[in-house]
């Protein structure tokens, strides 16, 4: 038992080796388009915490609090006086927060940085919870592959190095189910359940959408009622209802503990967040444009079209390693026999189906929400069986082949697998989300941030760069956090309103142009300007990235009047 226990101590440690390095690892080389946004909310929710205006602790409906609470520990460690100048709130999608911050003398991407690391140690103390737990359900080395693969997996990766809320979403969703199924299955440990419920408490202050889970644990507890023992049927169903009634207890006071917000104005803050999350999924928008709830109105994909998107995007966004390994686990969950795989694993593996394909359905099915990285919870449950799949395949070589019960046999069986999924991604690095397989032909999420770093490295070069005005697509963050010039951004709703009169004032008024043609196809409002520029003027540099167009740059003073022109002929405004 001893022995055992140190093992398992030994492979934490491992496990935490293996996978930290590629979350530290030059963790600022991209900024996504959605997290300049978080990092700005999160230094309003540290100004709202520190004044006490906790009723201003709701920014957006998700809600967020769980990244918010980390950007403002990164703030009250790098810039503590914020609170104390008296700005008040910045509008999470205009520049005043940067511009704020530098005339403090401070940089945002310092803020990005730090928060990047707290949130990395999170995720690391998450890993290690899950793998601790998966191993009361199957063998040590099982979950220490199974946990490894999961944090390793390039799309996965790729979207928990940054700051959105999927990344720690999908592991406290883990976290959450693995405790459960512990409780239930294993060892009848209160504090199994517990955690289960704070884990679930923590999924719901990061996502809204981590409320399948209760459709998960409901369906757990359900099937506990056929288990064969001596209990009556009304003792199960109390037993149930009583596990339950804690799970959701424990998850209630996680939420209302922190989130400020709950204290003083808890109806405003659950209808905010489950208001929209309703109008968002049924209603294609939130509240402020549905403006209420209406159920006569309420739709969903009939089609499976957007079930399938999401299962073909994901096959698209996996590894080899990944996709082979959960074909095993099938197969093993199916076909296996029951010494090998007894009740409670092929009850683990079923459940992590369950759990993955849940999040895939719901955004399936809802309106409007079709961004690959909303089912990374899938990803994790997928992979997470995977490894699975791959440990019960190598449990079949050793008991056909006797010498791979040896020692060195099974770290090398195990060392080869996470070599592949480790080196997998790294010809994508640091932009780990774009990885695909080569049968794709595009990845499932591209035109996320990645190459605007690029850009800014080199207009940041050129001499007087501070006096060098940069007008730069989907700029905010992405690209103005690097470049230490001023970043005029080229907002989006102008191509699509067609109001080339603020478009063309704003080229004449800046010294370089940052195109973003790499979104072109799902952004074809983009072809208004870029069909304009192209074949007229040589853009002064492009930015490629695994042989894609990602970036053009264009000296303004290159553009002739003709450009101009031209676009100002499509003007609507």
């Amino acid at each position: 038992m001893k022995n055992k226990t140190f093992q398992i101590l030994g492979l934490a440690l491992l496990l935490l080796v293996v996978i930290l390095p590629s979350w530290l690892i030059k963790n600022d080389r991209v900024i996504d388009v959605d997290e300049p946004r978080w990092i700005i909310r999160g230094a309003n929710f540290y100004y709202a915490v520190t004044h006490g205006e906790f009723e201003n602790t709701i920014f957006e409906y998700h809600p967020g609090v769980t990244n918010m609470w980390i950007v403002s520990a990164a703030m009250q460690f790098y810039f503590p006086e914020y609170r104390g100048f008296g700005q008040g709130y910045f509008d999470a999608l205009k520049m005043k927060f940067e511009e704020f911050m530098r005339e403090q003398g401070k940089e945002a991407l310092d803020v990005v940085r730090i928060s990047r690391y707290i949130h990395s140690g999170m995720l690391a103390i998450l890993a290690v919870t899950a793998f601790l737990l998966l191993c009361l359900l199957i063998d040590t080395k099982a979950a220490f592959l199974s946990v490894a693969l999961a944090a390793l997996s390039p799309f996965y990766l790729g979207h928990s190095r940054v700051m959105n809320l999927e990344g720690m979403l999908s592991l406290f969703a883990l976290v959450s189910f693995l405790g459960l199924q512990v409780y239930l299955n294993k060892d009848r440990e209160l504090i199994y359940l517990l955690v289960s419920g704070v884990a679930f408490g923590l999924a719901q202050l990061t996502k809204s959408s981590s409320i399948v889970v209760v459709g998960l644990v409901g369906l757990m507890l359900f099937v506990g009622l056929f288990k064969r023992d001596d209990r009556t049927l009304a003792a199960k169903i109390w037993d149930a209802v009583k596990t339950f009634a804690i799970w959701f207890t424990a998850a209630a006071v996680t939420y209302f503990v922190l989130w400020p917000g709950m204290w003083v104005a808890p109806g405003k803050m659950l209808a905010d967040v489950y208001g929209n999350a309703f109008s968002y999924a049924f209603q294609g928008a939130r509240l402020d444009v549905t403006q209420q709830l209406d159920p006569e109105s309420f739709e969903v994909s009939s089609s499976g079209s957007g079930v399938f998107q999401f299962l073909q995007s994901w096959a698209a966004s996996s590894t080899l390693i990944t996709l082979v390994g959960l074909i095993l686990a099938l197969y093993f969950l199916l076909f296996g026999k029951k010494e090998d795989l007894p009740v409670p694993i092929k009850s683990t593996l079923t459940y992590l189906a369950i759990l993955g394909g849940l999040f895939i359905l719901m955004f399936g099915l809802a309106q409007g929400r079709d961004s690959q990285h909303y089912v990374l919870t899938s990803y994790v449950a997928f992979d997470i069986m995977a490894g699975m799949g791959w440990f019960y395949l190598w449990v079949t070589f050793r008991k056909k082949w006797v010498w791979l019960n040896r020692t060195y046999a099974s770290i090398l069986f195990l060392g080869l697998l996470i070599g592949i999924q480790i080196a997998s991604g790294l010809p994508y690095a640091p932009y780990y989300f774009i990885y695909k397989e080569p049968w794709a032909a595009v990845p499932a999420t591209y035109g996320y941030g990645e190459g605007f770093s690029e850009a800014a490295d080199y207009l940041a070069q050129k001499p007087n760069a501070k006096e060098i005005k940069a007008y730069v697509y989907s700029g905010m963050g992405t690209f103005s956090f690097y470049f230490p010039g001023e970043t005029v951004v080229l907002k989006r709703i102008n191509l699509i309103n067609d109001d080339f009169a603020t478009i063309t004032d704003d080229m004449r008024h800046t010294d370089y142009l940052v195109l973003y043609p790499i979104t072109r196809v799902k952004q074809p409002e983009t072809e208004k300007i870029l069909g304009e520029l192209e074949g007229v003027v040589e853009p002064e540099k492009v930015i490629y990235i695994n042989g894609l167009e990602y970036i053009q740059i264009y000296r303004m003073a290159d553009i002739p009047e003709s450009v101009f022109e031209a676009l100002m002929r499509k003007n609507k405004q």
